[in-house]
């Protein structure tokens, strides 16, 4: 296996366009919302949260400062989606192996997909590996590594409440979250280890009430 030692980022371009339409739609909330409202002034903390952690991933992502210039004037509607940089690294997989190394498959913008161990692309595959529907699970080199997922309990929730239709409105306050954990796509809609997390989720939430509840 021929090992290929540049370190991509980790940022996606899906990752930014979400937290770009969380920050509008709260944005119109905020609008609507009465002046001297405690809901208006919790708004504009989150806008402000929003606006640098969208700073934050430009810097990581975007660092050249025409392109930076692009991709802020999109984030406040004054311009389309830039072209550039055209890389993309949805998280598709994370996993840890029993000897601690991690595993984490990313989708690239010519639709292949990196195979990264340890911060290394060590492979390239054409198609998304199948992790399974359930438990998600990959083997590279003999090892076989489970899936893991770090986006919170109340992400997860409120992500199964809108998916199940129980909730008609995205849940935008974790929008940033759950697509950096590659849960959803820039549409809000459930990805294939979106899926896997909440039925883990379920899992916990069966184990937790214990048989016969």
């Amino acid at each position: 296996m021929k090992e290929d030692t540049d370190v991509y980022s980790s940022v996606s371009r899906d990752e930014l366009e979400v937290i770009v339409r969380e920050f509008r739609h709260l944005l119109e909330e905020h609008r609507r919302a009465g002046a001297d409202s405690s809901v208006r002034r919790h708004m504009e903390s989150r806008l402000h949260e929003l606006e640098l952690r969208f700073g934050q991933l430009l810097d990581e992502w975007a660092p050249d400062g025409e392109v930076r210039a692009a991709w802020q004037a999109h984030f406040h509607a004054e311009a389309p989606e830039p072209s550039l940089p055209a890389a993309s690294r949805r998280l598709v997989f994370r996993g840890v192996a029993e000897t601690g190394s991690v595993v984490e498959i990313r989708a690239r913008a010519d639709g292949d997909y990196d195979v990264d161990l340890d911060g290394h692309v060590v492979e390239r595959r054409l198609d998304e590996p199948d992790a399974g529907r359930e438990v998600g699970t990959f083997t590279l080199d003999g090892h076989v590594f489970l899936e893991t997922f770090s986006a919170s309990g109340p992400a997860l929730e409120a992500l199964g409440e809108f998916v199940a239709e129980r909730e008609p409105h995205p849940p935008w306050p974790f929008a940033a979250e759950l697509a950096a954990d590659g849960l959803i796509d820039r549409d809000f809609g459930l990805t294939q280890r979106g899926r896997r997390a909440l039925a883990q989720a379920r899992r916990e939430s069966a184990r937790r009430r214990g048989p016969g509840t």
